[in-house]
């Protein structure tokens, strides 16, 4: 066997996977160059509260053919989110202080899942949008429907276009491609599933085999160098790759696996890769598509929401936004879009503020302190009228978007993705040297076929380009 020299860029889900693979399969000649000062990429468990929240990725979505189910399941790692799972655990409330009856919370959420449900296996008609679909099955729904009167259907249509873009991290669903919705695959089993307290970064542990004995561990993180921003991937060479760091350093490889987001592709492919990546690789890059999720996580002093609570919902017409901008000003319209609080498992005192789109970009160049005062007055807009609710002790939060090395939380296949007709082989697709070498390949979660936005695709990626490459060299 030819003894390769691997670089990996990145030490997300997909760099750990790719590397533990190497490892496992005897080729040991590999480094792993991350940006930040810490492991995990878009994974990032934290100690706060009482226990740990993610600030990332949370859940393991699914069982069937899920590669982290499939890590964490005989190590009884997972269990179910129930409460978010239940729904007669959710509460929904509009921007007018009415509480939905439970019945009503039900039949929100089995017409939100019905309608999603029916648009996957509908062959839609070329350049429709989600958003298109969507709003005419819902109007079609409800029509005569004893609960959902037209004078709710708007305010009930506004909360679910925002969570549905919390789902496919777009700003708005008419800009989601349902034709595409095809090409993503949904896990059977429970789509919640969470990591107790011990964090989504245990998955690192699995994949290096770490956990729960170290008997058999891979030699994985003495492979990683931290700190270690890539300023250049020079490829003129057709033997080897030479990879630059900001701080100077350089280092030379016969293959690179390039797993970095999306989001950094877009901002940096120009000056990154030399010479220039391929036109088509550049049209995959422009065409698929990245959006920002980020998650507010507040500490208060006790649990004031209903014991067994799974989230708490805020519904807005579009009369009532108006209102509310009219009377509060322009600078807390951003407070429009926050239309879901999550409680938190294994944390009585937590609650998850979740935002998408523009606004999510705006909420990062605000201090926690303002965060936190704008989260407890919409909090008490809505509910106060119904619990005391104290004011937050503490705050963390994400900052997908003003991070440099992430530039977005996760990907979907949008209207332009439809129109330059780009899939995820145009990015995936290695970039070859001399004897047909794979010298630079691409890995993470936007370069999988079917499990895009989600970590056990990255995982699959990661290993996808290590096997890629264990097949060339031996």
């Amino acid at each position: 066997m030819i003894e390769p020299q691997i670089i990996i860029i990145g030490a997300g889900a997909a760099g750990i996977a790719a590397a533990s693979r190497l490892l496992e399969k005897g080729i040991h000649n590999v480094l792993i160059l991350e940006a930040k000062d810490r492991i995990g990429g878009r994974i990032f468990t934290q100690k706060f509260g009482d226990n740990i929240v993610e600030l990332g990725a949370q859940w393991c979505h699914g069982e069937q053919n899920n590669v982290v189910y499939n890590l964490a399941a005989p190590h009884n790692l997972l269990e179910s989110s129930f409460n978010i799972n239940d729904p007669t655990k959710h509460i929904f409330v509009n921007a007018a202080g009415e509480v939905a009856s439970r019945e009503e919370s039900v039949e929100i959420l089995r017409i939100y899942h019905k309608i999603l449900d029916d648009a996957g296996d509908t062959n839609h008609k070329p350049g429709t949008s989600l958003g298109e679909y969507f709003t005419h099955k819902f109007y079609e729904e409800i029509k005569g429907h004893p609960l959902i009167t037209s004078q709710k259907a708007e305010q009930i249509l506004n909360w679910m276009h925002k969570y549905q873009n919390s789902i496919e991290c777009s700003d708005t669903w008419f800009d989601v491609s349902a034709t595409k919705l095809k090409d993503y695959w949904s896990c059977e089993g429970d789509p919640v599933l969470n990591w107790k307290t011990n964090g989504y970064c245990k998955v690192f542990d699995l994949l290096t085999k770490n956990y729960p004995g170290s008997r058999a561990r891979l030699p994985v993180y003495e492979k990683i160098l931290l700190n270690m921003e890539i300023s250049s991937i020079e490829y003129t060479s057709k033997d080897y790759v030479e990879v630059s760091t900001s701080n100077g350093s350089k280092f030379k490889a016969t293959s690179v696996i390039f797993t970095p987001s999306l989001g950094v592709l877009k901002e940096q492919h120009m000056n990154l890769f030399k010479p220039t990546l391929s036109s088509s690789k550049i049209k995959a890059i422009k065409g698929l598509s990245i959006g920002v999720a980020n998650k507010i996580f507040l500490e208060f002093p006790h649990q004031w929401w209903p014991k067994n609570t799974g989230a708490l919902s805020f519904m807005w017409s579009d009369n009532q936004k108006k209102e509310f901008i009219e009377k509060y000003g322009q600078e807390k319209s951003w407070l429009c879009d926050v239309f879901e609080f999550f409680t938190v498992d294994h944390q009585p005192r937590l609650l998850s503020g979740w935002l998408v789109g523009p606004n999510a970009k705006y909420v990062e160049t605000l201090d926690d302190q303002k965060v936190m005062n704008e989260f407890h007055f919409i909090l008490d807009k809505f509910l106060g009228h119904v619990y005391d609710i104290p004011r937050p002790q503490t705050i963390i939060r994400s900052k997908w978007f003003s991070d440099k090395h992430f530039r977005g939380s996760y990907t979907f296949r949008s209207m332009l993705t439809e129109r330059l007709a780009v899939d995820y082989k145009d990015l995936m697709e290695p970039i070859k040297g001399n004897k047909n070498t794979p010298m630079i390949l691409f890995a993470g979660e936007a370069t999988h076929e079917h499990y895009y936005s989600t970590v056990h695709g990255a995982v699959e990626s990661g290993y996808r380009e290590a096997d890629r490459l264990i097949d060339f060299y031996t």
